[in-house]
């Protein structure tokens, strides 16, 4: 019964603490297994495989802690850590642990994230689960990165965008073309699905700039050029509100019939 709230106490009950610790300990292995899986496209391996350990984990915490109390028959002795109190104590001590263990990835290794608008369409889907590399080394950006970030306007909300330009370039767009230091930019990523060209006077949207960007800021802007509030409308992204770059989808829902898009997972986001 233990064994159905935490595997290990089974364990610990039957006298085996040293056992039960091993169970304990076993599922703080998996933050770090996610991490290795942020660059592959193995991903629905990963999560066949994770499935099939849960299963076979929990099966074997549960099937030995009830083989070896069979073994006592009626003749076990309680130890003096058999009360509840201890039980308690141990399961607000895992959750306290597995919570610090995963909100220390989730700050310096890895997180995830669901796409909830279009503005970065064709690349990231609205259903998208993507993972974000947040290493340091994540947070400083190249030209082209699709990077998480706090919202200038807004902290408590985190955007994602292409990071075109960082500190020290210039960037002009020229109706709907994309000028870095005064030359065109190649986007295969970017769409433009609105014929309409607003003048600089009506709308950044198709004609901003020159401006130059900061010191340790970016510009950043949506893929989906016609429909993304970005850089043209707010402003400069500051590195220090970088969070992450964007590395893999892991799970897509489409839109219609909440269906899954077994195509998208693994994807690396290019």
């Amino acid at each position: 019964m233990l064994s159905l709230f935490e595997p290990g106490l089974g364990q610990i009950y039957n006298g085996q603490p040293r056992k039960g610790l091993i169970f304990l300990v076993l599922p703080l292995l998996v933050m770090p297994t996610i991490f290795l899986c942020i660059n592959s496209n193995k991903i629905l391996f990963f999560y066949i495989t994770l499935c099939l350990l849960t299963t076979v984990y929990y099966i074997a915490a549960i099937s030995d802690a009830i083989y070896t109390a069979k073994k006592f028959n009626a003749e076990y002795n309680l130890k003096k850590y058999n009360k509840i109190i201890v039980y308690l104590g141990i399961i607000i001590l895992v959750f306290l642990v597995n919570t610090t263990t995963t909100n220390y990835f989730k700050k310096n290794y890895v997180q995830a994230y669901k796409i909830p608008a279009a503005s970065n369409e064709p690349t990231l889907l609205i259903g998208d689960h993507i993972l974000v590399d947040k290493r340091v080394s994540a947070r400083r950006p190249e030209r082209g990165d699709l990077i998480i970030f706090e919202f200038p306007n807004d902290p408590k909300k985190d955007y994602v965008k292409r990071a075109i330009a960082i500190g020290g370039d210039t960037v002009e767009i020229q109706d709907k073309v994309l000028l870095i230091n005064h030359s065109r930019i190649k986007e295969p990523y970017a769409v433009h699905n609105d014929p309409t060209i607003f003048l600089a006077n009506q709308s950044p949207r198709d004609n901003f700039g020159p401006v130059t960007v900061p010191e340790n800021s970016c510009f950043v802007l949506g893929d989906n050029r016609d429909k993304s509030y970005d850089s043209r409308f707010w402003g400069f992204v500051e590195n220090s509100k970088i969070k992450g770059t964007v590395k893999t989808i892991y799970w897509s829902w489409g839109q219609k019939g909440a269906s899954v898009r077994w195509e998208r997972i693994g994807a690396k986001v290019q």
